[in-house]
């Protein structure tokens, strides 16, 4: 259980890194980088940096993808047995008599 909360821990700060890396890059038609001011990785950095924010977004990527696959095969390993128990019955008021009818 402990490993599901740290693993989502992890999914969510690279899903915000992932989504960080890939705002600031410059695409083919200028994306959101030409929204912030132009250049983005590439003006603030140089060239270098831009191919090297292409290669972490490539490795932040395939970390995406494990860290589902690995939850994804826990939970799946977990099975029925160990589901989040039901919550408890609500007890229901007596039904009342209907007007008009007896």
């Amino acid at each position: 259980m402990v490993m599901v909360g740290v693993l989502t821990f992890l999914l969510v700060l690279v899903a915000v890194a992932l989504i960080g890396l890939i705002l600031i890059q410059r695409g083919k038609g200028g994306g959101l980088s030409g929204v912030f001011g132009g250049g983005g990785v590439e003006q603030a950095f140089g060239t270098r940096a831009a191919t090297m924010a292409q290669k972490a977004t490539a490795v932040l990527s395939i970390l995406f993808l494990v860290i589902c696959v690995w939850l994804g095969l826990i939970w799946h390993k977990r099975g029925p047995a160990m589901e989040p128990m039901p919550s408890a019955p609500t007890q229901q008021a007596p039904a009342s008599p209907v007007p008009g009818g007896n």
